[in-house]
Order: C-alpha cells, then sequence, then structure tokens
C-alpha cells in the first residue's frame, strides 16, 4: 500500500513528512491540544469533480497539505463547489459533507480518515427498520425551494417539495440515499445513516458564485421550478437588478431583461410615465402597456410608488404558455413582482440599505428646438423690416406683447433712437441666453435619498417580514420635490396543522411639489415660449421682469388705472405657489391555505386597495397668475378700476383622485408526484372590481391660506375682460369623472412531467367583464395555451459530455386585451351648462356594441435551453410569432346611423422575434469575469384594417404621436414621409416630387392620392435591442459595466417651421443658422430660406419630408456599478454579519449613434436623461 502526498515527490521528503506526523500526534495526545486552522480564503468552482482534485486545488491556495491513502478516494462521491474567498475550515466542511470521509487538521497538514459509524448506526443498519422521514429544502438564506426533487438513489421513487419547500418520504431503507436536485443549484446526496435530526433540512448551494436569479417562476397564481416551465419567462439577473439604484422598481429592468423595451420619446415618458413593451406591439388603439401584478394581484395604483427594496424577485410572462391565466389582460404581456418574505426557522435578521444620488443639471443648451438668441434677434429684424409688427405696434385694445428688440427697433424707426444706439442696445441682447440664466436660478443638481430597514426572521409555526422605507428627492428644478414612506408587512402563521393563515399590509404616502415656474415660463398673448435673450436677474442677482402676456408700455401704465402690480419677475415667483400632490395607497391581502390531504390544497385570498391622490393648486395673490386674473377681471369705469369680479386674496384649486378597488380568489391546488410521474394543478374563480373617481372642485377666489376663508364668485355671469372688450366666465375648472371596472373569471392549469424528460402544461381561463356586450358574455369562450418541453439531456442516448444541459420547449395559446374606451353599451358624457342656453349638456362617447368582445392573440413560442460544462455558457434561445385577431379598429359604417366611422373588433395584426439570452464565465478564479448578452428582435404589421386611408395623416405617426394611423402591411408604428427633391438653387425653397416631376405645389405635395407617392422609412420602434453586461471580480470587489444597444429604427426630427416661429415661436429650431441663404447653400443644407408671409404648407412639406428622417441605431454605455463586501470576520468591531459598501453611475452616454448630428434618439425634441452618480452601502445585522 502506497501512501503519498500531492505536495513532496521525494521518499526523503515523504519519510520526514510521516516523522513529523508521529510527532504531531504523540503531542497532541499528550497535551490535548487541539490545533487551530488559521484564517485562509479559498475560491473554487468545480463541478463533479474529483475528490482529489479538490485537494490539489485547496493546496495550491492555501499552503495545507493532504495525507492520507490512495485506496480511501476510490469510493468517494464527486464534489460540486462553488465558493469564493470562503474560510479554509467551511470549505473542508462542505468537501467532506457527503462523503464516507472525514479528515483533521495537525498544524499545516489535513489528515484524511475514514468516517466512523457510530453503535446507534451500526444497531439501525443491522435491523434495517424502514424510516420516515420529514424535511425541508432551503438554499442557503433560508428560502424555501418549491419544487425540489427528493428521490432515492438507483430507484425511481422521489416526492416533490411543496410551496414551502417541504417533504415526506416513508418507508425508506436505512441504507438509501436521498439525492436532491433543483435547478441552478449543486445537486445535493444526503446518505439516510446520517440522518439524526427529526426535521431534516438539506441547504441546497448554487452552483454558480452567488444565485443571480431566482431558480423559481412565478405566474401570480403559483410558483413553477423552472426545469417543469413550458412557456417563456424572463428574469433579470438578481445582482444586477439589486445594484441599480432608482426610486420606482419598473424602471430597474431597462436594458437587463430580454424582451422588454423601455420607449424613451413617447407621450408616456414626456407626462412622467413609463412606456413598456413586452415582444413589440400587440395592439392598434387598445393598451399596449403590460400588466402589472403585486404579490399575486394587479395592481391598481401608482406603480411607481413601491419601494424596490421590498422586490425579492421579478417575472416577465411574454407567452400565451405563461401569461393566458391572467386572461384578458395579458394580451401586453406581465410583468409579476413578488415582494420579500420571511423563512421558517430563520433567527431575526435586519437588513439596512442606504444611498444618495446626484443628477447632473439638465444640458438646456443641448435642445434642438430652441434658437440661439443672435438668430432670434436676426430673424426679429427680418420681420420687422416686413411690417411683421405693425399691427401690434398699432394695437391700443388688447396690447399684444411686443419684445424688446421690437421696442427699440420702432423706437429706432420713430428717430427717437439713433442707429448706432439701436445697434448696441441690440447686440447686448444678443449676448443674453435665458437658457443660462435657466440653469443658473431655477435649475439644480438633483438629489436623492433613500432609507430601507427591514426585519425578517421565523419559527417553525410563523415566519414575518416588516419593512420601512424614506425616499427624499430634490428634484433638478428647484422647489420640486418628492417625499414618499413605505411601509410593508407579511405575517404567515400556522395555527395548526395544516392551516396556514397570512397577513399582509402595505402602506405607502408620497408628496410630490411642482412649485417651480419653468413650465409657465413663456411671454403668453400668441407666444407659447420665451424670448431666448430674456434676463431673469441682473448681475447682483436682483430679480429682472420680462414681457409677458401685454405690452410693457400698458403694464406700466397699469398702477395709475388702479391694477394691481402687472409685472412678471419670474424668479420672484419662487416660493410663492404651493402645488402639491399627496398621494396615500393602502393595500390589504388576507388569505388562508388549507391541505386536506399530502399535496392537495385548498385556498382564499382577498386583496383590497385604496388609493388617493390630493391635488392641490394655491396661487397667492403675490404670484403673477392670480394677480393677472384679478386684473383681467377687474371692473372698469372710465378707465380706472372701481371693483374686482374676483376678489383679492388666493386662489385655491382642488382635485381628488380615488380607486378602490378588491380581488378575491378561491383556488384549489393539487401536486404529487409518484414513481416517475409528476403532476401539479390549479383551478378556481376570482372576481375583480375596479372604482375610479375623480372630483375637481371649484376654483375658490379671494383664498387665504391661513384662515381657510373664501369669497363667493359668479361662475354663471361672462365677464369683460381687460384689456379689451371681450367677455368669459369666470373660470371654475369643477368636474366629476367615474370610471368602474368588473371582471368575473374561472381558471385552471396543470403541468404534467414524466421520468423528468417530458413536461405538458394546459391553462385555460373565461372571463366575463362589463366592457363587454351582453352576446360575448352569454358565450363564455375560454382563452387557452398548451405547452410541451423535452429534457433531451435526460435521455439514456445522450452522451454530449461538453452540453449536459439541452431542452426544447414549445407552446401555442391566446392572451387577450381591453380596450376601455369601448364598451358594449352607450356610454354618454354630461358636460356643464350651455354658456347660451344655461341648460346642461350631453354627448355620446360610445355606441352600444353587444358584440364588443376582448382582443385576441395567438402566441406561438418555440425556445431552446442550454448549458456547456461547467456553465462556462448557459442560455437560452426562443423564436415567437404573434397573430392579432379581433383586434379593435375603425370600419366604414352608413352615415344614417349618425356617424362614417364605427370602433369595433375589425383590425388584425400580426408579429414576430426571437429573444436570446446568453451568459458565460469567461474567467473563473480568484479573479472572475462574467458576461451576460441579451438579445430581441420584435416587429409588427397590421394584416387587416378596412376603414379607409387618409394617406395624408400617415406622416404625422412617429412613434411618439397618440394619433395612430394604421396601414396594412406596416408596423402600427411606421414612419412615412414625403419624397424630398433638395432645395431650389435660386430660390431656398423645398422641392418634393409630384405625378413623377419636381415641384413646389406644396398643397398637392401634402395631399397624395396614394401611399405609393409617400416614402416608408421604417419603423419608429426599435426593432432590434438588448444590453451587454460584463461583470469583474477579484476578492470582494465587484465592477459590472452594462451597454445597450438599439438599432433598425427611425425618428424624426425636431425641424424648422417659419410659420410657427412667426406666429407663436414654437417653431424654432438652432437649424435656423444652417438655413439656405444663398445660391451654392443647397449643397451644404437642406434647411428652406426663410420667406414673409411664411406658408404653412411649405413648412409642412419640409417638416414631413425625408430631409428630417434620422437612423435611430444607438450604443449606450448604460450604467456602472462598483462594490465591496466585507465580511463578519472583518468586522469584528461591529455588530453586523455583511456589510456592502457601492457606487453606481447611470445614463453615462451614447458610445455610438448612426445619425450624423449627434441627436440622442430617445430624446430627440428635448433634453436627455442627466447623468446620476449613487453611493450607498447595504448591511445585514
Amino acid at each position: 500500500m502506497q501512501i503519498f502526498t500531492h505536495s513532496y515527490r521525494g521518499r526523503l521528503i515523504k519519510t520526514l513528512l510521516i516523522m513529523k506526523i508521529i510527532l504531531l500526534l504523540i503531542f497532541l495526545a499528550c497535551f490535548k491540544v487541539s490545533a487551530s486552522v488559521y484564517a485562509q480564503t479559498i475560491t473554487l468552482n468545480e463541478r463533479n469533480a474529483s475528490l482529489g482534485k479538490i485537494f490539489r486545488q485547496i493546496e495550491k491556495q492555501s499552503g495545507y497539505s493532504f495525507f492520507y491513502k490512495d485506496e480511501l478516494l476510490k469510493h468517494t462521491n464527486p464534489v460540486s463547489i462553488n465558493i469564493q474567498d470562503g474560510e479554509l475550515t467551511d470549505v473542508l466542511d462542505r468537501c467532506f459533507s457527503n462523503q464516507p470521509l472525514t479528515y483533521e487538521v495537525v498544524d499545516n497538514t489535513i489528515i484524511v480518515k475514514p468516517r466512523e459509524t457510530t453503535v446507534k448506526q451500526k444497531i439501525k443498519s443491522f435491523l434495517n427498520i424502514p424510516l420516515n422521514i420529514k424535511g425541508r429544502v432551503t438554499d442557503t438564506a433560508g428560502r424555501a425551494l418549491p419544487g425540489a426533487v427528493i428521490k432515492i438513489k438507483g430507484t425511481n421513487v422521489a416526492v416533490t417539495a411543496n410551496d414551502d419547500g417541504e417533504f415526506e418520504m416513508k418507508g425508506v431503507s436505512e441504507d438509501a440515499v436521498l439525492v436532491v436536485t433543483y435547478i441552478g443549484y449543486v445537486t445535493t446526496e444526503v446518505p439516510v445513516s446520517d440522518i439524526s435530526e427529526s426535521q431534516l433540512r438539506i441547504v441546497l448551494r448554487s452552483n454558480i458564485a452567488e444565485l443571480e436569479s431566482v431558480n423559481v417562476v412565478s405566474t401570480g397564481y403559483q410558483t413553477i421550478p423552472k426545469e417543469r416551465t413550458t412557456g417563456s419567462f424572463a428574469q433579470p439577473n438578481k445582482r444586477m437588478y439589486e445594484s441599480r439604484v432608482a426610486t420606482d422598481v419598473l424602471s430597474k429592468l431597462d436594458g437587463i431583461t430580454n424582451g422588454l423595451l423601455f420607449n424613451s420619446n413617447t407621450n408616456n415618458t414626456q407626462s412622467g410615465r413609463l412606456d413598456i413593451n413586452i415582444r413589440g406591439r400587440s395592439t392598434i388603439f387598445a393598451n399596449d402597456q403590460p400588466l402589472i401584478v403585486v404579490d399575486n394581484f394587479p395592481y391598481s395604483g401608482d406603480i411607481n410608488n413601491i419601494n424596490p427594496n421590498d422586490i425579492e424577485s421579478v417575472t416577465i410572462l411574454k407567452d400565451a404558455a405563461a401569461a393566458s391565466i391572467w386572461g384578458v389582460r395579458a394580451g401586453n404581456g406581465v410583468v409579476v413582482l413578488t415582494t420579500k418574505k420571511g423563512r421558517l426557522n430563520q433567527p431575526l435578521k435586519v437588513t439596512l440599505n442606504s444611498n444618495v444620488t446626484v443628477a447632473e443639471k439638465p444640458d438646456l443648451l443641448y435642445n434642438p428646438s430652441q434658437m440661439t438668441p443672435s438668430d432670434f434677434v436676426d430673424m426679429e429684424q427680418f420681420l420687422f423690416s416686413n411690417g411683421k409688427y405693425n399691427a401690434d405696434l398699432r394695437n391700443t385694445s388688447t396690447y399684444r406683447p411686443v419684445t424688446p428688440v421690437v421696442e427699440i427697433l420702432a423706437l429706432q424707426r420713430a428717430g427717437t433712437l439713433s442707429v448706432i444706439e439701436a445697434t448696441r442696445q441690440i447686440d447686448v441682447l444678443r449676448k443674453n441666453d435665458i437658457r443660462n440664466d435657466m440653469s443658473k436660478y431655477l435649475y439644480r443638481n438633483a438629489i436623492k435619498q433613500q432609507y430601507a430597514v427591514n426585519l425578517s426572521g421565523g419559527s417553525q409555526q410563523t415566519n414575518y417580514y416588516l419593512s420601512a422605507g424614506y425616499d427624499k428627492n430634490l428634484q433638478n428644478l428647484k422647489y420640486n420635490n418628492y417625499n414618499r414612506t413605505t411601509v410593508n408587512s407579511i405575517l404567515v402563521f400556522r395555527p395548526i396543522k395544516n392551516l396556514e393563515v397570512t397577513t399582509g399590509i402595505n402602506y405607502i404616502k408620497s408628496k410630490t411639489q411642482t412649485d417651480n415656474t419653468a413650465s409657465s415660463l413663456n411671454t403668453g398673448g400668441l407666444y407659447s415660449s420665451v424670448y431666448p435673450y430674456a434676463q431673469l436677474a441682473d448681475v447682483n442677482g436682483t430679480p429682472l421682469n420680462i414681457v409677458k402676456s401685454y405690452r410693457t408700455s400698458y403694464i406700466q401704465s397699469a398702477p395709475e388705472k388702479g391694477f394691481l402690480d402687472w409685472t412678471y419677475a419670474p424668479l420672484n415667483d419662487l416660493g410663492l405657489s404651493d402645488k402639491t400632490t399627496k398621494n396615500e395607497d393602502i393595500r390589504l391581502s388576507p388569505a388562508i391555505k388549507y391541505t386536506l390531504l399530502k399535496g392537495l390544497s385548498v385556498e382564499g385570498k382577498l386583496q383590497y386597495e385604496n388609493y388617493t391622490s390630493n391635488y392641490r393648486d394655491f396661487e397667492s395673490q403675490q404670484t403673477f397668475f392670480t394677480r393677472n386674473l384679478i386684473n383681467r377681471y377687474s371692473i372698469l369705469n372710465a378707465g380706472k378700476v372701481v371693483g374686482y369680479n374676483i376678489p383679492l386674496g388666493g386662489i385655491l384649486g382642488q382635485s381628488l383622485t380615488t380607486v378602490s378597488a378588491y380581488n378575491l380568489r378561491g383556488q384549489v391546488n393539487y401536486a404529487h408526484s409518484w414513481q416517475k410521474h409528476s403532476l401539479s394543478a390549479i383551478g378556481g374563480l376570482e372576481q375583480n372590481e375596479t372604482k375610479t373617481d375623480g372630483n375637481t372642485s371649484a376654483r375658490l377666489y379671494g383664498y387665504n391660506d391661513n384662515t381657510a376663508v373664501f369669497t363667493n364668485v359668479n361662475f354663471a355671469t361672462p365677464y369683460t375682460i381687460n384689456p379689451g372688450s371681450s367677455t368669459a366666465l369666470i373660470p371654475s375648472l369643477a368636474g366629476v369623472t367615474g370610471v368602474l371596472d368588473r371582471v368575473r373569471s374561472y381558471f385552471g392549469n396543470a403541468v404534467y412531467t414524466y421520468s423528468d424528460k417530458y413536461t405538458i402544461s394546459l391553462s385555460g381561463r373565461v372571463d366575463g367583464s362589463n366592457y363587454f356586450g351582453v352576446n360575448t358574455n352569454q358565450k363564455s369562450v375560454p382563452l387557452w395555451s398548451a405547452g410541451g418541453k423535452w429534457a433531451i439531456d435526460h435521455e439514456k442516448f445522450y452522451h454530449l459530455t461538453w452540453l449536459p444541459t439541452l431542452q426544447l420547449r414549445a407552446s401555442y395559446g391566446y392572451n387577450g386585451n381591453l380596450n376601455r374606451n369601448v364598451t358594449g353599451v352607450t356610454t354618454s358624457r354630461y358636460l356643464v351648462n350651455s354658456d347660451y342656453t344655461n341648460l346642461i349638456q350631453a354627448d355620446i362617447s360610445n355606441i352600444g356594441n353587444p358584440n364588443l368582445k376582448w382582443e385576441k392573440a395567438g402566441i406561438a413560442n418555440f425556445g431552446i435551453d442550454f448549458a456547456l460544462k461547467n456553465d462556462v455558457l448557459t442560455g437560452s434561445i426562443e423564436y415567437f410569432f404573434k397573430n392579432g385577431t379581433d383586434l379593435i379598429g375603425d370600419a366604414s359604417v352608413a352615415p344614417s346611423t349618425g356617424q362614417t366611422v364605427f370602433r369595433g373588433n375589425y383590425a388584425d395584426m400580426k408579429g414576430h422575434g426571437i429573444d436570446i439570452q446568453l451568459n458565460s464565465r469567461i474567467v473563473n478564479s480568484m479573479f472572475s469575469w462574467n458576461s451576460s448578452l441579451i438579445f430581441s428582435h420584435a416587429t409588427d404589421r397590421v394584416t387587416k384594417y378596412t376603414a379607409p386611408i387618409i394617406v395624408s395623416q400617415l406622416t404625422s405617426a412617429d412613434g411618439s404621436n397618440p394619433t395612430i394611423y394604421p396601414i396594412v402591411g406596416k408596423p402600427v408604428y411606421g414612419l412615412w414621409s414625403y419624397k424630398w427633391a433638395g432645395l431650389d438653387p435660386a430660390t431656398g425653397n423645398p422641392q418634393g416630387y409630384l405625378n413623377g416631376g419636381i415641384s413646389t405645389d406644396y398643397f398637392s405635395l401634402n395631399n397624395p392620392l396614394s401611399a405609393n407617392e409617400l416614402v416608408y422609412n421604417g419603423s419608429a420602434r426599435p426593432q432590434f435591442f438588448g444590453g451587454f453586461n460584463n461583470r469583474f471580480s477579484y476578492k470582494n470587489l465587484s465592477l459590472s459595466v452594462n451597454i445597450t444597444y438599439r438599432f433598425s429604427y427611425y425618428f424624426r426630427r425636431s425641424s424648422l417651421s417659419y410659420y410657427g416661429l412667426f406666429s407663436n415661436w414654437i417653431g424654432g429650431n438652432r437649424e435656423f443658422a444652417s438655413r439656405w441663404q444663398k445660391t451654392g447653400d443647397e449643397s451644404l443644407s437642406n434647411v428652406p430660406s426663410m420667406i414673409y408671409p411664411a406658408d404653412p404648407d411649405r413648412d409642412t412639406f419640409y417638416n414631413l419630408s425625408e430631409a428630417t428622417v434620422e437612423k435611430g441605431d444607438n450604443i449606450r454605455l448604460q450604467d456602472v456599478s462598483l462594490s465591496y463586501d466585507l465580511s463578519q470576520k472583518r468586522l469584528k468591531w461591529l455588530p453586523v454579519q455583511n456589510l456592502q459598501l457601492y457606487a453606481y453611475a447611470n445614463n453615462l452616454g451614447i458610445i455610438w449613434r448612426a445619425n450624423k448630428l449627434n441627436l440622442d434618439p430617445d430624446y430627440p425634441t428635448g433634453t436627455p436623461a442627466q447623468k446620476t452618480f449613487s453611493l450607498g452601502l447595504k448591511a445585514d445585522f
């Protein structure tokens, strides 16, 4: 028998080592001193490696040597381990945990010896008494692993852990070995002879450095192990998701989840809401946003109020097999959010997360829709010389506002100012840029603070989770703030056997202030913006007046007539108003579950949610808004103010929106595994109702904010408006709205697996809604799905060791969608009383349609999941196609019906695409490099639409416009343009093609008879998008770099409109500087020449032509995160178990873009998102 070590090869060295060991053993026997292992850190990443290989790795990293007889290793089990910077004793315990060997550390030598059998074990083995084993399977954090398979080695006897990870096996032999498997975790073998506890706890460790994503998927109705899913689910990398810093939960998904596209240039995003599509668009006119589910129920409140620190997992349901259980609300996909919960038998754990984020000021000079002050002055001089302002200068009725440059030019023309002095004053104005003043006085660096603490734990009967969060955001605009407080509590109690009671309470309170005056910074009158050379303050910071609403001469004479001060100094208004929105959201979620038999349970769940949004708009008398309104309605006699129709004092506007929703669900759950079979099924019914009420109160005038006293006014009588002779009612703004949404549903789902190889799933749901027509509700046609999965890697004929995981999936089914703007019954809207008859008014909002039904999307999905040996490369590839039928669309009807177009289920569309997810371990040692690539492709096209096409409208749809003009064969959001023939070399006029020739007949060019006369540029939404993340780790330091990309789409840049510029200053653009001015410029620019009077048709042709279309393709450096982890052994002086310090940077900029104008395609007409920088810490106590 040969005795050897791996570190010493010579005979002499071996002999000396044996002598050394003997001396050490004698020393220990005499003095009974236990050797201690000095702190060593070991990093291992092996799968099914021999124990000898593990020994060699430990020797290289630790300096310790192993001593053993070679025959001891013949009957050992392969070792799968992944640990980073683990202590030597921890590593050894894990390596020897399921081995017939044990170890002892003596000095720097690890002695390997057989594991001794106790007398008790020998007796049990001799008697061979069958055992009943109860246990629970969890991960290292104590989280239950439902669906884990516990199998007796060498047999077909197996059971599946329930939702709490618990299992029971009866009649198990003493010499049996339990094999516990769960996807994403190291398979663990537990000899029954080693079990000494009455309640076995099996802890599975992740087979990667850390659990990057959860290994169960939640549909909102049930949790399913990933290995048994047939549908298309996406889950973000858990580490990436948690490393991102944000106030809301959804924006953290951008760029890290395949199939999920965040649109940044739409009306939703411009109004502060997220705009999300899952696998492209599935509807034309109906809601295209995914259903958001929080803890098993649709969320009715403002999703931005959910605290991201409470989120445990996020699951995206993308196809019918995954989402059809949600019926008519799943047509756009489903985002399932699961909040954190406590664990059974877990001691109290306290987690703290705190961070601060600083965002740069927006780059106001970037905005392409703004002209430079000097260019604006040039325009005004041009217009003055052409008589544009003559009428305004002579206007003594309404005194329309006139800018300082025009006033100077008028004085020069009148001879009051010399040409030299006028030029000097104008040149001074050219140097003022209001954007600099706005950046200085109205904007600031945003600062966002986030604090979150949670407590969790549990006993054998109870587990609990309690969290509190506080966010304090100082927005970029001064005086604009956002504060949020969240409290979340979930208690699970098991008072008796088989009974589980859950109570959940979630409370959110937020306050938003928007007191900054930047949004009202305009000249007024016909002008919707402010002249760019306006100055907000002098060199000493003293606020200055600017022109607003009326001519300066009239404003200056107002006090003499008894009016209130009518001047406008924007900086003086700061802090004088109170525009506050207060939101409260209370969500109660009680549930009860009873296990009738093993694997059979019934449960009832209720969620009640009440959301309240209270908006308060108080304008003190000192604000320009209030002074202006009082002055306009003042009573004049002989040119002097003698009274006020609007009383002196402040003005208060209030509105209240309430949303109350309840969801009631009864459900039966069944799960059973026998021999090679496994079956799980659910079925149930639910009822939900959402009621939304809006109430805008009449304005209170003469309001005293200290005493809450106001003065009644007459809203029914028209009064003369100053200056001028027109009349108008005093604004009331009162209004009441209400919406009621009811859905009744029956649902069922079943998943069957045979021999861990073949899985099939079936799902069905029947919905009834008060939005549907009566005929539809009576038919009760279900939405359904079916799917299958083949685990090829489990087949006996499969022997590809380099590709140990290979599985195929396929599914088909139907999801549905609702258009809540169309109903099955006739609905009308009541309006305020008529100004002429003083009688109530009403109009028909929707004509009844008894056949109205949900939109239906048939979705097929084909997927392949794979993993190379040692998980060097893992991933999935999916192909899908969608066939949308009965979509809401327009159809022509006889004019005798009172309408020419009727909206109903008249449209169809199709779509297809690919989702690819690749994860790789490029380097895996003390230094590690992991990368993740997500790639998505999604297209759509309209296949049926019967309403007539107004061709000229096609050019107005650009992907951000809420008005959609479908055309068969093209995407819903396609970009169309007029054909461009360049500029006329002689005049600089834009030219197009008409009847095959070049033309400047703009009316005809703007009204083509056929879509063939237009140019189809392409999709206005990205057809290829994704992200590429790389994470580098060295010991406790980690760096993550995330790059996102979007390809194959177009956008229409903002462009110059002379007509809009001259009339209301809306059409300004920085390209004014590159306009055509002389022959030859047409080879350098496509910007038309400036003419007066402006021709709106000429501008429209240019604005909507090919000349203003750019490719949107771009690659971004989206975010970078850096973290450093400190373990308890390094923080013995602090009462913490783990401490992480982290830094995060977001919106770092575009690396490459296809357009040559340096435009950001996501913000073609505004200011791009600011760079943000965050610092924070996480601590576990």
